[in-house]
């Protein structure tokens, strides 16, 4: 049995707002010359269909779904003998922001594993909230939106990349390393990418698709992070004394360094957050 959940139109205008959701158990062709008005959820939840526009076209698996920009010109039907789907439309005063902010595209498809899918369990979960009337003042799925969104973002992978959360188990030993020597000067990108086994120039790329910076950066913003958590709780330690615990050899590069990263020194910093030794 199809199901169609239409929450309450509200005065206010929400950073995500929700139009309708629902289940189609028996998902029949769908052709919209002109799009959808709002942002356009559609994934499968048993069977498989497709999802064709004007140039291309997309297989619907289980655990896959597209994400259609307003407008955007599509059709989409089964191609096996049941294609149970379940949809979101959306819009929202950050709406558009937060989708082009997350780097999709006017049609993005996503994949996802079945041992852990939380994205479907979001899915229901607000379906089961707005068919109970339990949010009518939208808020709650407006933020649920903005969990279900991101989990795309970090759970699914896309067309072009894999999902978020794959890239960084491929770099966690890493991290975990650095974690435990960031305090050795010594520590540099030659021996950062010795821990995953791969060239430094093939390091620097993985950083930047997850970090947008280098290897190198990512270890000098540690270093910053750690200095900027001694700098309140060990007043009694000298700038000198910090920077060199966190990796810095001489405490000019550490001052030089922080005020770049940070828009301060670290005397001041040390004032603004905590105690200053007599």
């Amino acid at each position: 049995m199809n199901r169609r959940i239409v929450p309450a139109t509200l005065a206010e205008l929400l950073p995500l707002q929700l139009e309708t959701i629902g289940i189609n158990t028996e998902q029949e062709l769908i052709e919209r010359p002109s799009g959808y008005p709002y942002f356009h959820w559609l994934q499968t939840l048993r069977g498989e269909g497709e999802l064709v526009t004007k140039n291309k076209s997309w297989k619907l698996t289980e655990r896959s779904g597209i994400l259609l920009a307003p407008d955007t010109p599509h059709r989409y039907e089964a191609k096996s003998s049941l294609w149970q789907t379940g949809y979101i439309t959306f819009h929202g005063s950050l709406a558009e922001h937060i989708v082009q902010a997350l780097g999709w595209n006017t049609i993005e498809r996503f994949q996802w594993e079945a041992e852990n899918d939380t994205i479907s369990k979001i899915f229901i979960q607000i379906m089961e909230i707005n068919d109970a009337g339990g949010d009518p003042s939208g808020w709650h799925s407006s933020s649920l939106l903005y969990q279900f969104i991101t989990l795309l973002r970090t759970e699914a992978r896309t067309e072009s990349q894999p999902s978020i959360s794959k890239r960084l188990q491929r770099v966690q030993i890493l991290l975990d390393w650095l974690e435990n020597e960031y305090a050795n000067p010594e520590v540099g990108l030659a021996q950062m990418a010795k821990q995953l086994g791969i060239g430094e120039r093939q390091l620097n790329e993985k950083f930047r698709e997850l970090f947008g910076q280098t290897a190198y950066q990512y270890l000098i913003q540690l270093r910053i992070r750690k200095a900027k958590e001694l700098l309140p709780s060990r007043p009694e330690w000298t700038i000198r004394k910090i920077g060199e615990a966190v990796g810095f050899r001489d405490a000019s590069h550490f001052v030089a360094t922080f005020r770049s990263k940070v828009g301060m020194t670290p005397e001041t910093y040390r004032r603004l957050y905590g105690m200053v030794p007599e």
